[in-house]
C-alpha cells in the first residue's frame, strides 16, 4: 500500500483516508454488532427491559462508531491548505481517527455489557427462585 500513497496528491490521500476510515467506522460497527448481536441475546431473556437490552445493542454500536468517527478534529488551527500540504499530518489524523474509532466501540462495548451483567444477574435470581418455588409445590 505504500505505493499508493506515493501516486496521489495530498487532497486524494486526504479524501480517500477520511472516507476510507468512515468506511471502516461502518465495518467494525457492523462486525462487532453481527458478532456479539446473538449470543447477548441468547443469554438476555427476551421479556421488559431484556428485550429493550437485546434491541438497543446495534443502535448502540452504530451510534460509538459515529462518536469515535465525528471525535477527531482535522481542523486544529489550520486551515485547508495547510492541511492539504501537510501529508504527515493527515497520515496521523488517519491513525488518530481509527484510533478514536476502534476505541468508541470498545468503550460501548464495555459500557453495555456494564449495563448487562444485573440484569442477568437479576434474571439468573428469579430463575433460581421459580425453580425453587415449583419444588416445593410438587
Amino acid at each position: 500500500m505504500p505505493f499508493l500513497v506515493d501516486t496521489v496528491t495530498n487532497e486524494q490521500l486526504l479524501y480517500v483516508t477520511y472516507f476510507g476510515a468512515a468506511a471502516f467506522a461502518a465495518l467494525l460497527a457492523a462486525a462487532t454488532a453481527f458478532f456479539l448481536n446473538r449470543p447477548l441475546r441468547k443469554a438476555i431473556r427476551t421479556d421488559g427491559f431484556g428485550k429493550f437490552l437485546a434491541r438497543l445493542f446495534p443502535s448502540w454500536i452504530v451510534l460509538a462508531a459515529i462518536l469515535g468517527f465525528i471525535s477527531v478534529n482535522y481542523v486544529e488551527c489550520k486551515n485547508y491548505s495547510e492541511i492539504v500540504n501537510d501529508r504527515g499530518y493527515i497520515i496521523d489524523k488517519t491513525h488518530e481517527l481509527v484510533y478514536h474509532i476502534a476505541f468508541a466501540i470498545k468503550l460501548a462495548v464495555f459500557v453495555y455489557v456494564i449495563i448487562v451483567i444485573p440484569h442477568l444477574w437479576a434474571a439468573a435470581k428469579s430463575l433460581r427462585a421459580d425453580r425453587k418455588s415449583v419444588g416445593r409445590q410438587n
